[in-house]
């Protein structure tokens, strides 16, 4: 029972350790870099004129922000190029039909689909098995910002040459969000908090920092188990 006791003690000293390092940093602008980083394609030599396939990762719902962000960046580079898309998704057919729909109303009409596997080293095996006609093409790999590098590295592992990750980032607003000179009203005694790193800044760098860890703590386990 000491033993147990010290144990937690020793926990949650380290989770304190890490809370205040992640305060810290939300107040800083490493979250962004750490994001940002991460959503850079690996493959920095591979140059794609080019591509033969536009290959979406997805595995959220429908509607959701990441499979969102994911069909509207699929559906552009498919217009510019004019090459068919594949949805790597799970099989789900609301799903699917809603990510078609909406493909659709983007011009997107050639549309494949690959719905076996239910991670991302699962998927790029099921993607070589099903699709060998596919490895030796180039591809743009669509997927949310944090899982370009493991795609891309993924994909490389099990055998495809040429693949470029394409991150699906949000856009940024482009308008001033502070709140000097506004009138509010309400109880004047507590202050406004007018820094807008405060309102909104401060915690989407906190959000960003757990989807950070989230990634590099499967990034890890992947170059562990060899499969990047």
């Amino acid at each position: 029972m000491k033993y147990l006791i010290k144990t937690i003690k020793i926990l949650f000293f380290l989770f304190g350790i890490i809370f205040a390092l992640m305060i810290v940093l939300a107040l800083t602008s490493a979250p962004f870099y750490m994001y940002y980083n991460l959503g850079q394609n690996p493959n920095k030599d591979t140059q794609i004129t080019r591509p033969q396939q536009i290959v979406m990762f997805g595995g959220a719902g429908m509607p959701s922000e990441d499979n969102l962000m994911r069909l509207y960046h699929t559906a552009a580079l498919a217009r510019r190029f004019d090459v068919p898309v594949m949805l790597v998704h799970p099989k789900d057919s609301l799903c699917q039909a809603e990510m078609t729909r909406l493909l659709n109303q983007g011009g997107i009409e050639q549309i494949t689909y690959m719905t076996s596997g239910a991670n991302t080293r699962s998927q790029c095996l099921e993607l070589k098995e099903r699709h060998p006609q596919l490895i030796n093409k180039p591809l743009l790999v669509v997927t949310s910002p944090e899982h370009v590098r493991r795609t891309v590295k993924s994909l490389n592992k099990v055998g495809f040459k040429e693949v470029i990750g394409v991150a699906a980032y949000p856009s940024t607003v482009d308008f001033d969000l502070s709140l000097k000179k506004e009138k509010l009203g309400g109880n004047e005694i507590v202050p406004s908090v007018e820094s807008v790193k405060m309102r909104y800044t401060f915690f989407n760098y906190l959000k960003l920092e757990i989807t950070c860890l989230r990634e590099y703590l499967a990034s890890g386990y992947y170059r562990i188990k060899g499969w990047v």
